[in-house]
């Protein structure tokens, strides 16, 4: 690749010595154009108007000759090179048309000669443009992009090495909080309310099945009061077992079969069921108690992971956005190296 490059700065080179002889001959007759050019308009301007031109008319022909002379003059003055030219093209183009009515009407030889003159200039910059096109080369820093690329592959196995670093220091903070938590006991304490919290719904759910198939019979009873709220909430035979007993025996001799069998059940298993749902319950909450304290001594290591795990994402983010500037530099590389095999005429090995 070193001798691609080295060839291709020779030919950009001897490009450059023709490009400079090229600007040279253009810029030589160019100054001649501008010479004639400036000439025409002190031709223009010194000019006198026929005597047989109405005076009203003449009043406006000099206003339109002296802003046309003085405008074209500036601009021209203003130009020194082709690049120059090519700045100027767009306001030199509306010269064609720009000229007053009386001023093409009175003085149309020497407007029709201007015109044909600024039409060369323009023809000139094409054809400038298109040798200079033809022959010349973009500047191509692969240098520059290779140690580019370089630093950024440097930046990006720095950061990698940074995130495996946080990463393993993650686990081990991870690994000390769980050791801490183990040894408090908490992993044993949230097995316990695991087993409590799913004893309690299995009971809950079993007493209030039994009660749900009675709120409908006792519903039909109108009896009022905690009746009436037992029929639209099941929880009370759990929440208020003692009044669900006291109404379950007032109505029990008004039930029959299927009824009375659910009756007899709850008023059998709803005193000890409600006493063992509320022991669980209370238990319940004392071992959540102990885990919250438990959780709560452990915070300052939760946060310091949180805040580990914070700065991984950071290199994630970073790497990914190391990861898309190498992609753009690389294809910026393979469109330089393309724009060098083209100019030499050869692949270049890779």
């Amino acid at each position: 690749m070193e001798q691609a490059l080295e060839r291709y700065e020779r030919i950009k080179r001897e490009r450059e010595r023709e490009l400079e002889k090229i600007r040279k001959k253009y810029n030589k007759r160019l100054k001649k154009n501008l010479k004639e050019l400036l000439k025409r308009l002190d031709d223009l301007e010194k000019k006198k108007i026929p005597k047989n031109v109405d005076e009203r008319i003449k009043r406006v022909l000099e206003g339109e000759r002296k802003s046309y002379v003085s405008s074209l003059r500036t601009a021209l003055t203003s130009i020194e090179t082709m690049e120059d030219l090519g700045k100027r093209l767009p306001d030199l183009s509306k010269f064609h048309v720009g000229h007053g009515k009386y001023l093409i009407e009175i003085f149309d030889k020497e407007v029709y000669t201007i015109n044909k003159l600024l039409k060369g200039l323009s023809e000139d910059y094409t054809s400038y443009y298109q040798e200079v096109s033809e022959r010349e080369l973009e500047e191509v820093d692969v240098n520059s992009l290779l140690e580019e690329i370089e630093e950024v592959k440097a930046a990006i196995r720095s950061a990698r090495e940074e995130r495996d670093r946080l990463r393993a220091l993650s686990e081990q903070k991870r690994l000390e909080l769980n050791r801490i938590q183990e040894e408090k006991g908490l992993s044993n304490l949230e097995d316990r309310i695991n087993v409590i919290s799913s004893d309690i719904r299995k009971m809950e759910i079993e007493i209030r099945s039994k009660a749900s198939k009675l709120q409908k019979p006792i519903k039909r009873m109108r009896l009022g009061g905690f009746a009436d709220e037992f029929a639209r909430d099941s929880g009370l035979a759990i929440e208020e077992p003692d009044r669900t007993i006291e109404l379950l025996r007032s109505v029990k001799p008004k039930l029959d079969g299927k009824y009375r069998k659910t009756a007899d059940w709850l008023l059998k298993n709803l005193p000890e069921g409600a006493e063992v749902i509320r022991r669980k319950r209370t238990e319940l909450e004392e071992l959540k108690d102990r885990r919250d304290g438990i959780l709560e001594e452990t915070a300052s290591k939760e946060k310091e992971i949180w805040e580990i795990e914070r700065l991984i994402e950071e290199k994630e983010d970073e790497i990914r956005r190391l990861k898309r500037r190498l992609e753009h530099l690389e294809r910026e590389l393979e469109e330089s190296l393309k724009k060098i095999e083209e100019a030499l005429g050869e692949a270049i090995e890779r």
